[in-house]
């Protein structure tokens, strides 16, 4: 069967045995690529519990640091990471103003190496699908009205770096039609699942646009068959 021909139906045949593998986003931040004065995914909406790392590249050294003092990197050149997990541990014992942490690079914040993390409460990705019953992929925590968009891979899981941050898809990746959060924040996406093919896995992940361009990913969804 043709990916780009996957019907729904067809992906939820796919989705076949236990609850499916639930985990956190880990977000990409590219540190000077190719020497250039910038931070690369800079502004990103993460839910609660997500990691964002910064890998460095070039031959100019920089770091990475809080404006409040949340969080601060060595000052070195590549190959370096430096991660941080904003979990509600961390979140309780580095306070901010709206959970918004902005961060820079101290010696060329002049130069506009600048970023910032704005965290949100978890919007949740879910399918509980068992063969030859009914089943609902559902997404929680969304705004009313917002738009969410699931997305699928059988190819693996990613990382893909898109504008919403790390999207945890290989291509080739199919996209379910488009949804409007409930006015609980809710989408429910009933899906009739016929028997399916053992063994394979299917990846997913969604994401909620929340306007000018931004958006917010949910946790990724992994299930083998």
């Amino acid at each position: 069967m043709s990916l780009t021909r996957l019907s729904l139906a067809s992906l939820c045949a796919l989705a076949l045995t236990s609850a499916p593998a639930l985990a956190q986003n880990t977000h990409v931040v590219t540190v000077s690529p190719s020497n250039a004065l910038v931070f690369e995914m800079p502004d990103l909406n993460i839910n609660v519990g997500d990691t964002v790392l910064w890998v460095w590249d070039g031959s100019v050294r920089h770091d990475v640091v809080s404006v409040d003092g949340a969080f601060q990197s060595a000052f070195v050149v590549a190959p370096n990471t430096f991660s941080v997990t904003f979990d509600n541990v961390f979140l309780a014992a580095n306070p901010v103003a709206n959970d918004f942490y902005a961060y820079f690079c101290s010696p060329h914040q002049g130069a506009g190496m600048v970023g910032s993390i704005q965290v949100l409460p978890e919007r949740i990705l879910s399918a509980p699908l068992v063969a030859g019953q009914s089943g609902t992929i559902s997404v929680t925590g969304a705004n009313p009205g917002n738009t969410v968009i699931i997305a699928y891979s059988l190819a693996g899981p990613g990382p893909l770096a898109m504008v919403y941050g790390s999207l945890a898809l290989s291509p080739p990746i199919n996209q379910l039609p488009p949804q409007t959060a409930d006015g609980s924040g809710a989408v429910n996406i009933p899906v009739s699942i016929p028997p399916g093919l053992a063994g394979t896995t299917v990846f997913l992940h969604a994401a909620e646009t929340l306007g000018g361009g931004s958006g917010i990913l949910t946790n990724p969804v992994s299930v083998t068959l």
